[in-house]
C-alpha cells in the first residue's frame, strides 16, 4: 500500500511548482492575468476547551502549519481570496510545563473572502478577511469530527523579487463559532471536550513564495 505524503513532502511539491512557474516568467513580461498562487508554511497557536468530567483545561498544541492561497484580482486594489490551511495538532491537558496528550487532532480551515492591497512595484502591504468553515478531525475513528463556521482576519506584506515572484509574510487570526456549553468529539456515548464560551480562536504566522500570473 502506498504511503501518504507527509506535510513537508506536500509543501515541497507546491514550492517546486511555484519555482518552475517562476523560471518561465522571471525574464519575461508578466502575463498579467490577475492571479496569484502562494504555498504557505507557518506556525499556529491558541485554542482552549474543557474536560467535561474533571473540569480541567484542554489546550490545542501549538506547532507548524501549511496551506495554499489563491488571490484573483477584482479591481486595482482588491482581490478575491481563497484560503486553505492545515495543522497536525494534539488536544492536551493543560499543565504548567508539559501538557499530557489526550488525542491527535487535525485542524483544517477553508475560507473565502477579500484582500485590499496597497499597490507598489516592490513592497505591497495588504489586509484580508474571510468567512468559511473549520474542520476538526480526531485521529481516533471512534470520535466524531466537527465542522463549524469560522471567521478570519489577516494582514502582512508581499515583497516582489521580480515582476512575477515574491515573498509573502503575514499573520492571521481564526475565530470558530461553537455553541456555549456544548460537548464535542463524542463517541460511544461519551464526549472528550466541552466548550464554555461561544467558540475558540487560533493565531498563525505564515511565509510563502508568491507567484503572480
Amino acid at each position: 500500500m502506498a504511503t501518504k505524503p507527509n506535510a513537508a513532502t506536500r509543501f515541497s511539491y507546491g514550492m517546486t511548482l511555484v519555482l518552475l512557474l517562476g523560471a518561465f516568467t522571471v525574464n519575461a513580461e508578466p502575463m498579467n492575468t490577475g492571479m496569484e498562487i502562494t504555498p504557505l508554511i507557518g506556525y499556529r497557536s491558541g485554542g482552549n476547551f474543557t474536560d467535561p468530567n474533571s473540569g480541567e483545561d484542554l489546550d490545542l498544541d501549538e506547532g507548524g502549519s501549511y496551506g495554499l492561497l489563491l488571490n484573483i484580482d477584482h479591481d486595482a486594489n482588491t482581490q478575491w481570496e481563497f484560503l486553505y490551511s492545515h495543522q497536525d495538532s494534539e488536544l492536551q491537558l493543560a499543565q504548567l510545563f508539559v501538557g499530557e496528550r489526550v488525542f491527535d487532532l487535525d485542524i483544517d480551515y477553508f475560507s473565502f473572502g477579500g484582500t485590499y492591497v496597497w499597490r507598489d512595484p516592490r513592497v505591497e502591504p495588504f489586509i484580508s478577511a474571510g468567512i468559511g468553515v473549520t474542520h476538526m478531525s480526531p485521529e481516533d475513528d471512534r470520535l466524531d469530527s466537527e465542522t463549524r463556521a469560522m471567521l478570519q482576519l489577516g494582514g502582512g506584506y508581499k515583497f516582489f523579487l521580480t515582476k512575477n515572484i515574491g515573498l509573502r509574510l503575514e499573520v492571521r487570526g481564526y475565530a470558530t463559532a461553537l455553541s456555549s456549553d456544548s460537548e464535542i468529539f463524542c463517541g460511544n456515548g461519551a464526549c472528550i471536550a466541552r466548550v464554555d464560551s461561544s467558540g475558540f480562536s487560533q493565531y498563525e504566522i505564515n511565509a510563502g513564495l508568491n507567484a503572480r500570473f
